[in-house]
């Protein structure tokens, strides 16, 4: 993998407004609220990137065709160099993460959605690799489509072929996946796996070389309907805390099926309120943010648009987001748990099928 300098210098030095508008004009299709950071570059001839996307210090994209949705975070120190690159809606990059590696025609990375690749992983694209939307990569984690160095005509073994994370699957950090690997939906992978075969969907599987600990989501455990209840109670109740901590005063009180999160001004930012609901109950007075944790019909969710009160469905995991801090606070906090949800207003963004 070569790194850019020449790029990296000319124009990675200049303001991010600058950096923005000079790809532009050379047919870039940049987003709103586009920032790229110094010393940071892409060098395509295709690129198009959505709204609100942060691109951090001292890191490249290089690749033929780059493709990234709203609000896409790539953290410091990332060098991302491979024929294609797809990244979601809401996903991340952390700090110091590797992609590049041998090219081929087929050599193209797709992460979806709301996808969170943490810090000093190495991804080889050689074949393509598809993560869907969802998925927890941890750090130190290494994704490799092909394996070789001793010679194949003096009987050797090497191994080519893509990798499919399928939507939900959390890998903890330093887990190792071969060529020709698929987890399916929502499988959990044990720390330090070494992952040499296909894992079933909501799997547990752990070792080196894995194996299937438990099949079909017998590992979980699945709450009443009362116990998700006083569960996102709870998790409110320590945002609360959490924001009182950051300097923003706040305290959660309510009773029933109605709870609400009030937030005194502080920290930089304004009062707000959070109204946490289950089921049809009368909207509080003042409002900012709505959660709810059974579904909000099409009615209801225009009439809280129409108020200006941003809103979160836990049971269909939309939200209409807003650019308030407390709705930050909130999406940011809810996801602490697992809990993540997808924009109304966001375009789709497909993830190719390996």
């Amino acid at each position: 993998m070569g790194i850019p300098f020449v790029q990296m210098v000319l124009i990675g030095l200049l303001p991010s407004f600058l950096k923005v508008g000079w790809y532009r004009l050379r047919g870039a299709r940049i987003g709103k609220g586009v920032r790229i950071a110094p010393l940071a570059v892409l060098v395509s001839d295709d690129i198009e990137i959505g709204d609100g996307c942060r691109i951090g210090m001292v890191s490249f994209i290089r690749a033929r065709k780059i493709r990234l949705g709203n609000r896409v975070r790539i953290g410091t120190m990332v060098a991302i160099d491979t024929g294609e690159v797809h990244i979601g809606h809401d996903s991340q990059v952390m700090e110091q993460c590797v992609v590049g590696g041998m090219l081929t025609p087929r050599s193209t990375l797709f992460i979806g959605s709301r996808v969170k690749v943490f810090p000093y992983c190495f991804l080889n694209p050689t074949e393509p690799i598809v993560i869907e939307d969802d998925v927890g990569v941890g750090g130190d984690t290494y994704l490799f489509t092909h394996g070789s160095w001793q010679s194949v005509l003096d009987g050797f073994p090497i191994g080519f072929g893509p990798i499919t994370i399928r939507k939900g699957v959390w890998l903890p950090w330093r887990v190792f996946i071969l060529p020709k690997v698929e987890i399916g939906e929502y499988a959990t992978i044990g720390a330090g796996a070494v992952i040499n075969r296909s894992v079933p969907p909501r799997a547990l599987a752990a070792g080196t070389p894995a194996k299937v600990i438990s099949e079909d989501g017998k590992h979980l455990r699945l709450l009443t309907e009362e116990q998700r209840w006083d569960k996102l109670v709870s998790i409110m109740s320590e945002l609360a805390e959490f924001l009182t901590y950051l300097g923003q005063p706040a305290n959660v009180s309510g009773s029933g099926n109605a709870y609400l999160l009030d937030a005194a001004a502080g920290n930089g930012a304004p009062p707000a309120r959070v109204a946490i609901v289950s089921g049809d109950v009368a909207m509080p007075a003042r409002v900012d943010v709505l959660v709810s944790l059974t579904a909000l019909d099409t009615d209801r969710s225009a009439g809280l648009d129409a108020l200006g009160v941003a809103w979160f469905d836990l049971a269909s995991g939309r939200t209409s987001f807003g650019a308030s801090p407390m709705v930050e606070h909130v999406r940011n906090y809810l996801s602490r748990y697992g809990v993540r949800f997808s924009v109304v207003t966001d375009p789709p963004f497909l993830v190719a099928q390996a």
